[in-house]
Parts: structure tokens; sequence; C-alpha cells
């Protein structure tokens, strides 16, 4: 297969984001692809470790809360099809307890930051024949978790504001699905699995703090996430407004 798809990945420099670059600079379908997030130390370090044969790799700072970033990453990636948002950010705190600054600052991030972005490339695409974009959500903008009423709220939101979106532009030909991973070993998880002894004792569920079991016995890795979205991006192609959950069977199934 030619190589002839040109992509973006939003928050590709570490975690999820980072296993999907390293998936599709590894696949047969992109011909260039441009890492784009906050952190450009971390976007130059990827970039020296991959191995990209065929593929051109660019790198473009974004912060996706500034209007003005986000519209200077989709002019300069003016012609991409494929776009995955995997930008994020944690806090955990008691509902009780919660500060507005902490509640505003993840939805500004998790929630308005990754919808105008994709709002901002369905645009472009709707306009240049098409495309598709994944973001990812969360298991948890549908099962509650303790201390993060923010996460939890600002992923519900995001998930069912890109259906709207991926309604209105469906017709367009770009695609919009989302991908919601349960417990993956990134360093996000890291931080909220504080509440246990490590990372792979989420999978055994606790009481304590209402969380139940994984019946695939561990938590998952980026890149079997990152399989999931890739798949979204280039083959689902009868595939739209969909939020595919990715979570070992944890929320069994519902």
């Amino acid at each position: 297969m030619s190589r002839n798809r040109t992509a973006v990945v939003v928050g590709g420099a570490g975690g999820i984001g980072e296993s999907v670059v390293r998936r599709l600079v590894a696949g047969d379908e992109c011909a260039s692809i441009t890492i784009a997030d906050i952190d450009r130390e971390s976007m130059e370090k990827l970039r020296s470790s991959l191995s990209v044969g065929d593929c051109e790799v660019t790198i473009q700072e974004v912060d996706v809360r500034d209007e003005t970033s986000v519209a200077d990453l989709v002019e300069a990636s003016r012609g991409t099809d494929a776009v995955v948002i995997t930008t994020g950010v944690f806090a955990a705190s008691s509902s009780t307890e919660t500060s507005r600054e902490e509640f505003r600052r993840i939805w500004e991030v998790n929630c308005e930051g990754v919808f105008f972005v994709a709002q901002a490339f369905a645009r472009q695409m709707s306009a240049s024949g098409g495309g598709s974009i994944v973001a990812l959500t969360s298991i948890a903008a549908r099962m509650p978790r303790m201390r993060q009423a923010a996460y939890s709220s600002s992923k519900a939101g995001l998930r069912q504001a890109l259906r709207v979106l991926g309604m209105e532009v469906a017709g367009l030909g770009v695609r919009i699905n989302t991908v919601a991973p349960g417990p993956t070993d990134t360093q996000m998880m890291r931080q909220l699995a504080r509440d246990h002894s490590s990372i792979n004792d989420l999978a055994q569920g606790s009481p304590e703090v209402f969380r139940p079991r994984i019946p695939m016995g561990k938590v998952a890795t980026a890149d079997e996430i990152a399989e999931t979205v890739e798949y979204l991006l280039f083959h689902g192609h009868h595939i739209t407004m969909c939020d595919i959950v990715v979570d070992g069977g944890e929320l069994l199934g519902m």
C-alpha cells in the first residue's frame, strides 16, 4: 500500500499520543506526520528516537487553550486528512473541596481545548473533501470516579460535544470518533494510581474507592489504546460519532 495520508497527532509527545505516533510511523498509511504538543523538548526527543523511513515527521508547538496557537497549527497542517487528539490533564480532589480554579483548568484543556481543535480541523476537512478525527475520552465519562468530578465531567462533556460536531459534518465526509480508555499504563494513570499500591493493582479493583475489577486482569498498555485509535482513523469507514470503550471489560460492556 502506498503512503498517501497526512496526519497530525495533538498531544503526541508522550503517553498514548506517543504510542499513536509510533504506530503511524511504523505503518504504511502516512506520508507525513506532525507531532503537535506544548512540550517542545519531549517532541524533539521523540522525533529523534523514531525510525521514520519513508514517513516525514515534523513537530509544532501548540497550546490547545490558545485560539491563535490552534489556528497556526491548522494553517500549517493544511491538507491534513487524519487528526488524533490525545491532549488531556488530570487532577483529583474531593468533590466537596474542588476549587473553581481547578475545575475550570481541567475543563479548559480536556473539553474546550480538545473540542476547538477538532472543530478547526473539521472545518478544514469539510472544505477539502473530508477526513477522520479521533479524540480520547475516558470510561470516567460514563462511570463516576471518586475525587474526579472535574476530570470525569470534562470527558463526558467532550464525548457529547464531539458527537454533535460529528453529526453536523458527517454529510461532508468528515468522521469524528472517540476512544474511551480504561486504566492504562501512562504517566497520567500513575498519578491516579496513588490510591493503590501500584498501577497493576488497579486491575483488582477497590471497594474503598468504588473501583470495579478488570475482568481481563490487567491494565491496558498505551499501544493497545493506540491500536484502536489507528483503526478508527484509517479503517472504520462507516463508523462515526462513536465512543469506543477499551477497558478490558471494566464497564462490563455497558
